[in-house]
């Protein structure tokens, strides 16, 4: 017997792609790791829906520093996370790095 379709999902923010990626702040956990994680997350969801993000979230351990961004594997999606890098080394003075 095949498996019930996916419920649908509520909203592009929480919606996931084929493609996934962890922008990490390299700071040492504390009070300011969550500062920056957050940031970062509010520059994606500041970026419109033609620059194929679909969200992102503070993840980990609980040590901090960690953000996983989901987005498309497409140039306009590349090109909105290295927009979202440039803003965050802009304001922070720190350029995050990205696993992909």
């Amino acid at each position: 017997m095949p498996s019930p379709p996916a419920p649908p999902i509520p909203s592009s923010s929480t919606r996931a792609s084929a493609s996934s990626r962890r922008c990490c702040a390299g700071l040492p956990p504390s009070s300011s790791a969550s500062a920056a994680t957050d940031r970062i997350v509010e520059l994606v969801a500041a970026a419109p829906p033609s620059a194929r993000l679909y969200g992102a979230n503070i993840t980990g351990g609980g040590s901090g520093g960690t953000v996983c961004v989901l987005g498309e594997a497409s140039d306009e999606a590349q090109a909105a996370i290295d927009a979202v890098l440039d803003e965050y080394a802009s304001e922070t003075g720190r350029r995050p790095y990205v696993v992909s």
